[in-house]
């Protein structure tokens, strides 16, 4: 497979980047990205389709050494795999104005959502009904939060559950479209959505601190999370909300260091 397909129109336009398989077993967006490259002429400007942790696409896992949405840094000098790919991929950002980039969650009891600090008026007509934001100051390395330290657009898309990759290639696909017509890159054009879109701002995030850590229970993305609730508890403490929250990823099995879950509220 060949990671980086460059499609540059000859006429004058925006350089976009889209991102598939940063996470290897997240399939939806390769699934899209594919069914794109096999229907879709660009027209005006450049894009870069990235297949991006090419390893762990093949063998079909999240990493092959390390989380690759936390590499990307201008100072990366690791020497693991992927954080050779973030060096490498660095490149192509550098010379985007936007980024879409296709994720998929592994909570099982997930929903599609958007995540972006800078992309509002982008994602406004996609089929997305909440958006979250203040990741870029929870999540350093990630590829839109590099965007967005360039002043550039950033947007992952997290496009369902992992394990129903192919139920949900259609909203990924039509998301990409959406993304490349909203910058003029085609002249294909599918209807927009007129959704009343909710923003959840998030400002926590626990990691896990060792093989003992463990949450209380499996937490829905989006649930509802009230004052003093024990979400997880290792061998030193217990992990008590102080007020209400919504959580994301509350998962457990994840190794030490990965982020346990994610706490928000949202914006009225």
């Amino acid at each position: 497979m060949e990671s980086v397909i460059k499609k540059d129109s000859g006429q004058k336009g925006k350089t976009l980047a889209v991102f598939c398989g940063v996470h290897g077993n997240e399939k939806a967006g390769i699934y899209a990205v594919n069914k794109v490259l096999d229907s879709i002429d660009i027209k005006r400007g450049v894009v870069f389709f990235v297949f991006a942790n090419l390893k762990a696409i093949e063998e079909n896992k999240r990493f092959i050494d390390k989380n690759l949405n936390r590499c990307f840094f201008d100072d990366q000098k690791g020497t693991s795999y992927e954080e050779g790919r973030a060096k490498d991929l660095i490149e192509i950002l550098k010379m985007s104005d936007a980024l879409l980039d296709v994720h998929a969650s592994n909570n099982p009891e997930t929903i599609p959502f958007i995540i972006t600090d800078n992309g509002f008026d982008v994602v406004s007509s996609m089929n997305f009904k909440i958006i979250a934001k203040g990741f870029d100051k929870l999540e350093p390395g990630s590829t839109d939060e590099y965007m967005k330290s360039k002043g550039k657009i950033g947007i992952c898309l997290e496009c369902g559950y992992v394990g129903e990759s192919r139920e949900n290639t259609d909203i990924a696909y039509n998301s990409i479209i959406q993304f490349l017509q909203y910058f003029n890159a085609i002249d294909y054009r599918i209807p927009s959505y007129n959704l009343n879109q909710r923003i959840l701002y998030v400002d926590e995030v626990q990691k896990v601190t060792s093989v003992n850590f463990k949450l209380t229970k499996p937490f829905k993305d989006f649930e509802v999370v009230k004052k003093g609730t024990i979400i997880a508890e290792d061998e030193n403490r217990r992990y008590v909300t102080d007020k209400e929250r919504i959580i994301l990823f509350g998962v457990s099995g994840k190794p030490i260091g990965a982020e346990a879950y994610i706490l928000g509220n949202w914006v009225e």
